[in-house]
């Protein structure tokens, strides 16, 4: 054990040096390139309307890392729902932190887009979203990742960094823009606050900063692009009073000039949002101005692929419209390969429960995969490679190159690039959460009509486990572990009420979820299947009012009878597939074939009889022909030989 745990420490730190030195391993790159999935494009939760510097696996090292700013990362997951509903405040961090800019950047990772794995594994991002700080020449290091800041509340997360900012070590700082985040003392003087490094400054804004406030340091990070004034923090009274200050009054301020003269503010509240706007319009009255925007150091953008929203994927819209309860093949490939290629790679250390987890996923998924023939040998084998690990611990990394290899070996395994089912109406809706759960309810189905293992849980457990140790969206993990105890997940008697269980808990998330920031209006939570799909399933027909998942009277035999059917294999669609070869031939296309060679046989059997009618009236025919022209030829013949044996 201790030798796998130091094994795995070297592993996590030569991932460290290769990411941070921005150049990877060749071979590893090259593997990697081999088979790797193609680039979501509907991936990121942030543009270029936003404030939010979007990084990459291409810019994430010369963003953050040996800068003499510091960062606030956002590492987030586009599938996350919780991500989806704190993005907007994401937003509004960075539009008003965006006059720090020069001290520290609001910037954001996807963990959702397979290139950026190898980041999000380094710095062991175990839940979505995850906001830390990285100062001022920040280099990562094991067990060193920077800083989390826990709230995800706009005036905490502005708190908090503020905090952080000025708790740096200033012998450390070379950035010039860097304010003074010392407290003016007793031995200060209105002299001694302009010697020294502070020489060119005009005025000194001094404010009073009760216990547990960032008021201070909040007014000096926005007015960083004035030079002409300095914000000094004060705690002590005494201190206050010495330079005409009365603390008791919360939002006043004072600006002294080099000449010791003071002028009291008033601002218009006592954030530090008003405490910058009284400072800013006293400055201006004396005509000074801050510094153009030029001088901020430009940030190389992450690439950021286009809009895609293309004339296919408004065909596929239509489609899905069209068969709102139908099945996918894309959508269940999808899901295979997102797990595959981002959720488990992305988790640094898969041992023990984890570990269990994906041996027991892969088991079941192997045992009712629904991938074409390359597909069903790449996981048998990734499921063996994955068991043989017991006391040995298996990293993300070491998955997702025996992923790659087997890709390389087997390939080419996936018959689509793209969601169909599970395609939202504008980026960022449904996708893979939707492809995950179109997936179990498969797998559930399979299960109920294959008699080699009689475990009711099989499916159901292989789920949990994933949902618990990888799924990407750590608030529906939680959620979800949370209503597998309260519905008693682990007490279902046999597969079918597997099949009905799961079901039930997808339409109580529905419902939790209906109306919620995340859900696509166009493709509404509803309780599943609806009345339009499925009149039978509810015991009130189509008159069933719209109530709430558990007041409908459902008729479970037929909601039993309604999943088995649309999740059959047989009746799964194949619309968006591009590669149909690499998938088995669907029991239609079999029945096409036998029908055809039925043709074929019927044909055989008629022609065969006509050419024997034809064969025997051809046969009496020349009978006869033969039998009269042999007796018109005998007497002929015999005069002949009787003249000649005569003479």
């Amino acid at each position: 054990m201790v030798l796998s745990q130091l094994a795995l420490a070297v592993l996590t730190i030569i991932e460290l040096r290769t990411v941070s030195a921005g150049v990877p391993l060749q071979r590893y790159e090259a593997l990697l390139k081999q088979q790797s999935a193609p680039v979501d494009e509907s991936l990121g939760l942030y543009d270029n309307n936003d404030q939010v510097v979007k990084m990459t696996v291409s810019n994430f090292n010369e963003t953050v890392l040996e800068q003499s700013r510091g960062s606030l990362v956002e590492f987030y997951n586009t599938y996350c729902g919780h991500c989806r509903r704190f993005a907007p405040t994401y937003k509004e961090v960075a539009q008003e932190l965006h006059a720090w800019r020069e001290v520290v950047i609001v910037a954001a990772i996807d963990c959702a887009a397979e290139e950026n794995n190898g980041i999000c594994r380094a710095y062991e991002v175990m839940g979505y979203p995850t906001l830390r700080y990285m100062g001022p020449g920040f280099q990562p290091a094991a067990k060193h990742y920077g800083q989390d800041l826990s709230s995800l509340n706009v005036k905490e997360i502005r708190s908090l960094l503020a905090l952080l900012v000025a708790a740096e070590n200033p012998k450390n700082i070379t950035n010039t823009y860097w304010p003074n985040f010392n407290y003016v003392s007793e031995n200060d003087s209105k002299v001694s606050l302009f010697e020294g490094s502070h020489s060119q400054k005009e005025y000194v804004a001094l404010i009073h900063e009760p216990e547990n406030s960032t008021l201070a340091i909040e007014t000096a990070l926005y007015l960083t692009r004035w030079p002409s004034v300095e914000v000094r923090r004060i705690s002590d009274t005494s201190v206050a009073n010495k330079f005409q200050l009365d603390s008791s009054k919360r939002r006043q301020l004072a600006l002294m000039n080099r000449q010791g003269q003071v002028q009291i503010l008033t601002a218009t509240d006592d954030t530090s949002v008003g405490f910058k706007n009284a400072i800013e319009t006293a400055l201006t009255k004396e005509h000074f101005t801050p510094r153009p925007e030029k001088s901020v150091e430009p940030i190389k953008p992450a690439v950021v692929p286009p809009s895609p929203y293309t004339e296919e994927m408004k065909l596929t819209l239509d489609e899905v419209k069209r068969n709102k309860h139908f099945v996918y093949q894309a959508d269940l490939e999808q899901a295979i390969r997102t797990i595959l290629h981002n959720e488990v790679p992305k988790v640094n250390d898969i041992g023990n429960d984890r570990l269990l987890a994906l041996q027991r996923f892969l088991t079941v998924l192997n045992r009712y995969n629904p991938l074409g023939f390359n597909g069903r040998q790449l996981i048998g084998q990734l499921k063996d490679y994955v068991v043989q690990f017991n006391q040995q611990q298996l990293t993300g990394k070491q998955f997702e190159m025996e992923v790659q290899r087997l890709e390389t070996l087997y390939g080419p395994i996936y018959s689509s690039t793209h969601f169909v089912g599970c395609i939202g109406s504008s980026p960022h809706l449904r996708g893979f959460s939707c492809s995950l759960w179109t997936l179990f309810h498969f797998m559930t189905v399979q299960a109920s009509q294959n008699d080699d293992t009689s475990d009711p849980l099989e499916v159901l457990q292989a789920m949990h486990g994933y949902i618990k140790n990888f799924f990407g969206c750590t608030d529906c993990a939680d959620h979800f572990q949370a209503m597998a105890s309260r519905r008693k997940i682990w007490s279902v008697p046999n597969k079918d009420e597997a099949i009905l269980w799961l079901w039930a808990a997808h339409n109580e998330v529905n419902q939790r979820l209906a109306g919620d920031a995340t859900e696509d209006p166009q493709y509404p939570k509803i309780q599943y299947p609806s009345t339009s799909s499925c009149v039978q399933c509810y015991r009130n027909g189509a008159d069933q009012p719209v109530v709430e998942h558990l007041a409908i009277n459902w008729n479970k035999d037929a909601v039993l009878g309604f999943l088995k059917n649309i999740y059959n294999p047989e009746f799964v669609s194949r619309f968006g597939v591009q590669k149909e070869l690499l998938l088995p031939a669907t029991a239609e296309q079999l029945r096409e074939k036998r029908q055809i060679a039925n043709v074929f046989s019927d044909m055989d059997m008629r022609m065969g009889m006509l050419l024997y009618a034809f064969c025997i009236v051809m046969m009496v025919l020349a009978f006869k022909l033969f039998a009269f022209k042999g007796g018109y030829r005998k007497k002929p013949y015999g005069h002949d030989m009787l003249g000649k044996l005569n003479y």
